[in-house]
C-alpha cells in the first residue's frame, strides 16, 4: 500500500467522520462489523484493533464504535481522542461522556489512559445513564392520566443511536479503520430488536462498505440473522465471513467449518471476498490481560497443530484449506488491500459527487435568500423581491410578457383587461337595453308592448301638474333608468372579470417574485387590508357613476345630431304622408263613395296622434348613443385604470414606500426568519463547510497521487 495509500486511506477516514456529511449518500468505502450477538465479535475488533475494547460481557456493544488508527507523523507523538457523537434526534440531550485526549512519548503510557477512558465511555454509555426522556431508571413511564399506582414499568432500551469515536495515533502502525456495530439480537425488548437491525443495515446499505461477518464455530451459520440482513442488502459480494471460537473445534461440526474456509464456488455460503478463521483468547487470558502479541503466538501454535490439527488429522478437507485464510493477521491484510483497492477505486467518483453536493448547498442556500437576523439584512431582502415584483408588474401592465407564446397565462394582465374591456363594449352595445329602438314607423313588438306603447304608458304614468300636452317632468329620467337597468348587471360582471384577472396576475407575480411558500403568505397577509379597501374604492367609483345615470343632460354636440338623424327620415315620410293625404281629398271630392279612412289616412292620423311619443324616443335613442360609450369610457377609465390598475390599485400596493416604513418589529414579523429556517440554514452552511474542508483534503490526496 506505501506512503501514498496510508495517506490516501487518511484522507477518506477524516472525509467519513465530517458530522455534517453524514446524512449524504457519499457511500465512502470502510469495514463494518457486523455478526449476531454472543458472536465473538468485540475479540475479534480487539485483536484487529489491537486497542483495549471490553470483551466477555453479557453485551459488549450498546453502541457503534467507529475506529480509526493511524500511524505517527515525525512530528507527532503517540496520542489518541475519544468522543461521543449524539443522535441527532437526541440534540438536546447532553453527551454522558466529555471528549478526552491525551498524548505522550511513551505509547505504553498513552494505551493506559486509552484503556481507563474507553472503560469511562462504556460504562457512561449504559443505558441508566442514557434513559429516553419520561423513564425512570425502574423503567416507569409516566403516562398522562394516569395515577402513580397504576404506573407499569417498561423494558429500558438497551442499545444506542450514539456513537463513539476513536482516533488514534501509534508509530509504526498501518492507518486501519473499522466500525464496530452492535450485536444482532433476537431475544429481548422489540425496540432493542428493531434498533440493532436499523443500525446494521444503516450500514451495510453503503454500496462501498466491506461486511465483517463473524459466525462461532460452534452454530449453525443458517440461523445468523446477518446472513439474512446481508443478502436482503445484496452485500454477499462485498462480505469476508469470520469464523470465531475455533478453539471449540471438539464441539463444531468439522464438514460445516471446513467447507466454509473452503469457500467453493457454487457452495451454499460463497463468499466472494472469502472466510476467514480466528481464535479468540479465552476468559482467563482476558482476566490476565495477555499481550496482542502472546495471543497471535497462541493462536500461529493452534492452527499449526494442537487442538485443530489432532482434530483434523484425518479429515480429508484439511489439505484443501487455504493457509492464508487462519489467522487474524492475515485477515487484518486481506481487509487493508480490499479496503485500499475499493478507496483507490471510488476516490474519484468520490470527489465527482462531493463537488456535486457543493453545487447542490451553494443552490439551496441561495434560494433561501440573504441571512435575515437583522432589520438592515430583512429590508434589503424584501426590497430585492420588491423591485422583483414591481418590475414584473409594469411587465404586464405595458404588454413586456413573460410568455409571449401562452396567451392565456395569467401574467399577461394587460392582454386580458383588453379582451374584457371589448367584451364589455360589445354587450353595452348591443344587448344592454330594455326595448329595442323604433326607427320605422311601426311598434310591432310580437311578444307584447314594444317601445312606443312603452313610452306612451310610462308617459301616461307620470302625468303630473306640468302644462297640457307638456311631456311629464320625471318623463325622461324615468324612461333612461328603466332603458338602462341591466348595465348595473353587465357592469358588475365585468368587473369581476377584471378583479378575478387582477388577482390571478398577482398571485403569479408574487409567486415569481417570491419563491419562499410562507414569507410570500405573510407579505400577502400584511397587505391583504389594502388590497381589501384598493377594490372596496374601485366599487364605490362604480357605484357613484351607475348613480351619475340619473343626471341626463349632455353637451356631447352629437346629441342634437343624433337626434336630427333619426328624426329627419321620419319627418320626411311624414310630409310624403301629407302629400299622399291633399291628393286622396281631392280624389274623395270627385268619387264620394270611396272610404274616408283608407291606409293612407291611418297612417297621417297615426303620425298625429303619436307625435310626441316619437319626439320622446328620437330624444331617448340619442341620448343613449352619447351615454352608453360615456358609460364605458367613465367605467374602464375610472373603475378599472385609475382604481383597479393605478397607482393605488391591488398590484401596486406592494412598493418600496411601503417597505421603506416597516418598523423593526414589523420586518422582524414579516421577513424574520423562523427557527426552522434558522437551523436548515445552519445545517447547509455546517454541509457546505464540511464539505469544502473534505474537497481540500481530496485535492490534496489528487495531487500527492500526480
Amino acid at each position: 500500500m506505501g506512503d501514498d495509500g496510508e495517506k490516501l486511506l487518511a484522507i477518506v477516514d477524516d472525509i467519513r467522520k465530517i458530522d455534517s456529511l453524514r446524512n449524504e449518500e457519499l457511500h465512502i468505502p470502510q469495514i463494518v462489523v457486523v455478526g449476531d450477538t454472543s458472536t465473538g465479535k468485540s475479540s475479534v475488533l480487539q485483536a484487529l484493533t489491537r486497542l483495549p475494547f471490553p470483551v466477555a460481557r453479557e453485551l459488549c456493544t450498546r453502541f457503534v464504535t467507529e475506529t480509526t488508527i493511524r500511524r505517527c507523523s515525525p512530528s507527532e507523538r503517540p496520542g489518541y481522542m475519544v468522543e461521543v457523537k449524539m443522535d441527532g434526534s437526541s440534540s438536546s440531550q447532553a453527551a454522558p461522556f466529555s471528549p478526552k485526549s491525551f498524548e505522550s512519548d511513551e505509547w505504553v503510557e498513552v494505551y493506559q489512559h486509552l484503556r481507563e477512558d474507553i472503560d469511562d465511555a462504556f460504562n457512561k454509555m449504559s443505558p441508566t445513564h442514557l434513559l429516553p426522556p419520561g423513564i425512570s431508571k425502574n423503567g416507569v413511564h409516566p403516562r398522562h392520566g394516569i395515577s402513580s399506582t397504576d404506573l407499569r414499568p417498561l423494558p429500558i432500551p438497551q442499545l444506542l443511536k450514539h456513537r463513539l469515536q476513536i482516533t488514534v495515533r501509534k508509530p509504526n502502525q498501518a492507518h486501519f479503520s473499522i466500525v464496530d456495530i452492535p450485536g444482532l439480537i433476537s431475544n429481548g425488548a422489540t425496540v432493542d430488536i428493531q434498533l440493532s437491525i436499523e443500525l446494521a443495515r444503516q450500514y451495510i446499505k453503503n454500496e462501498q462498505a466491506i461486511v465483517l461477518a463473524t459466525t462461532p464455530a460452534d452454530v449453525v451459520i443458517v440461523n445468523q440473522k446477518w446472513l439474512n440482513l446481508v443478502t436482503e442488502e445484496h452485500a454477499l459480494d462485498r462480505t469476508i465471513g469470520v469464523i470465531t471460537k475455533t478453539d471449540r473445534i471438539e464441539e463444531i461440526n468439522h464438514e460445516s467449518t471446513f467447507n466454509l474456509l473452503r469457500n467453493r464456488v457454487g457452495s451454499e455460503y460463497h463468499l466472494k471476498l472469502g472466510w476467514f478463521a480466528v481464535r479468540n483468547r479465552n476468559p482467563k487470558e482476558v482476566i490476565d490481560r495477555e499481550s496482542f502479541e502472546e495471543r497471535d503466538r497462541k493462536e500461529d501454535v493452534f492452527f499449526g497443530g494442537g487442538k485443530w490439527k489432532e482434530v483434523t488429522l484425518n479429515f480429508p478437507a484439511w489439505d484443501s484449506i487455504d493457509p492464508n485464510v487462519l489467522g487474524i493477521q492475515r485477515l487484518k491484510r486481506t481487509l487493508q488491500g480490499y479496503l485500499y483497492k475499493r478507496v483507490k477505486e471510488n476516490f474519484p467518483g468520490l470527489r465527482i459527487k462531493m463537488r456535486s453536493l457543493e453545487v447542490e448547498y451553494n443552490n439551496k442556500i441561495q434560494s433561501m435568500g440573504l441571512p435575515r437576523d437583522k432589520p438592515r439584512d430583512q429590508r434589503v431582502y424584501l426590497s430585492e423581491i420588491q423591485t422583483m415584483y414591481e418590475a414584473e408588474v409594469g411587465r404586464s401592465l405595458n404588454g413586456e410578457y413573460r410568455f409571449v407564446d401562452n396567451p392565456n397565462h395569467p401574467s399577461r394582465l394587460r392582454y386580458h383587461v383588453k379582451r374584457f374591456n371589448d367584451g364589455f363594449d360589445s354587450a353595452m352595445r348591443h344587448n344592454a337595453i330594455k326595448y329595442q329602438w323604433q326607427l320605422n314607423d311601426q311598434d310591432d313588438e310580437a311578444d307584447g308592448i314594444g317601445i312606443l306603447g312603452w313610452i306612451n304608458n310610462t308617459w301616461d304614468a307620470h302625468i303630473g301638474s306640468e302644462p297640457r300636452h307638456d311631456a311629464p317632468r320625471s318623463l325622461k329620467k324615468a324612461l333612461v333608468k328603466l332603458q338602462t337597468e341591466s348595465w348595473e348587471t353587465k357592469t358588475n360582471f365585468y368587473i369581476q372579470q377584471v378583479e378575478g384577472a387582477i388577482k390571478a396576475c398577482n398571485n403569479d407575480l408574487f409567486e415569481f417574485a417570491c419563491k419562499n411558500d410562507a414569507l410570500r403568505l405573510k407579505i400577502r397577509e400584511k397587505l391583504e387590508a389594502r388590497e381589501m379597501k384598493a377594490f372596496e374604492d374601485a366599487k364605490a367609483e362604480l357605484h357613484n357613476i351607475l348613480r351619475d345615470r340619473d343626471y341626463i343632460d349632455s353637451w356631447n354636440p352629437q346629441l342634437e345630431f343624433f337626434i336630427q338623424e333619426c328624426q329627419h327620415p321620419r319627418i320626411e315620410r311624414q310630409v310624403k304622408l301629407q302629400l299622399a293625404e291633399q291628393k286622396k281629398a281631392a280624389a274623395t271630392e270627385a268619387n264620394p263613395s270611396q272610404a274616408s279612412l283608407d291606409q293612407v289616412s291611418a297612417r297621417a292620423l297615426f303620425y298625429f296622434n303619436n307625435k310626441r311619443v316619437y319626439e320622446v324616443h328620437d330624444w331617448l335613442y340619442a341620448y343613449w348613443k352619447v351615454a352608453y360609450p360615456r358609460f364605458v369610457d367613465n367605467v374602464i377609465i375610472q373603475v378599472v385604470e385609475r382604481h383597479l390598475l393605478g397607482p393605488n390599485g391591488p398590484l401596486r400596493l406592494f412598493n418600496r414606500n411601503w417597505v421603506d416604513k416597516l418598523e423593526d418589529d414589523e420586518l422582524e414579523e414579516l421577513v424574520g426568519e423562523n427557527e426552522e429556517t434558522r437551523a436548515a440554514r445552519k445545517e447547509l452552511k455546517e454541509r457546505l463547510a464540511g464539505l469544502k474542508n473534505a474537497l481540500e483534503k481530496a485535492d490534496i490526496a489528487l495531487r500527492s497521487r500526480t
